[in-house]
């Protein structure tokens, strides 16, 4: 049995597929995203590595989150109520992706009404219909949609690599817990947007120099 053990392989465009997760904003008349100080490093590199993986023609799934009360059981609109944050426009399913996310030719846009992207939603059959058998995971939040979402592709058989700097927040207690638990109980590869990078860089042909005068 061949397993997908490292990095290059878990990021070939012939079996991998990009999720973002949430990146959204959060109302319709939301602050440009590079203004919201938590976003601004990891939005930077994920709209790097996106740009990356359409060079490549490398697959991405946004996940939008859409929280209608056509959908939300009573648990969750009791969980809700108590948090200070809590906004009816949030979240709505018009929302726009974040500034300077695109999405290209061949991608997927899916809504997540729960906190996992596989909740009562299509994201597995999309995945196994395209014949995926790894996922790289971006977005935020680290410590609920990245997480929710790392289990169960864990669960349901899917090699992992968590993009440490393309989830939001990048940095923190949140941040290392999910990381830390992600390679030691999921089997997840933890890289960089820039080590993916490079690789899949290195699967486009270089542009042939022109020929030296006089031949």
């Amino acid at each position: 049995m061949s397993f997908l053990a490292t990095l290059a392989q878990r990021v070939d465009p012939a079996s991998a597929a990009l999720i973002v997760l949430d990146m959204v904003k959060s109302e319709p008349d939301s602050p440009p995203s590079m203004e919201i100080p938590r976003l601004r490093n990891p939005l930077g590199n994920l709209v790097r590595l996106v740009r990356s993986a359409h060079r490549v023609g490398f697959p991405v799934i946004y996940v939008k989150n859409s929280y209608s009360d056509w959908v939300r059981l009573d648990n969750w609109k009791e969980a809700w109520s108590r948090r200070r944050d809590y906004n009816p426009r949030r979240y709505l399913e018009g929302v726009e992706l974040h500034d300077g996310l695109e999405v290209g030719e061949g991608d997927a846009v899916m809504i997540k009404r729960y906190y996992s992207a596989f909740a009562h939603g299509p994201l597995d059959l999309m995945l196994r219909c395209k014949g995926i058998k790894s996922v790289l995971l971006t977005g935020g939040a680290v410590l609920g949609a990245v997480e929710s979402a790392a289990k169960e592709c864990y669960v349901r058989g899917y090699y992992l690599v968590l993009v440490s700097d393309c989830v939001v927040p990048d940095s923190g207690p949140d941040h290392e817990i999910v990381m830390r638990h992600g390679s030691s109980k999921l089997g997840a590869i933890v890289a960089t947007s820039n080590e993916i990078i490079k690789h899949w860089d290195s699967l486009v042909p270089r542009k042939k120099e022109g020929k030296k005068a006089g031949k």
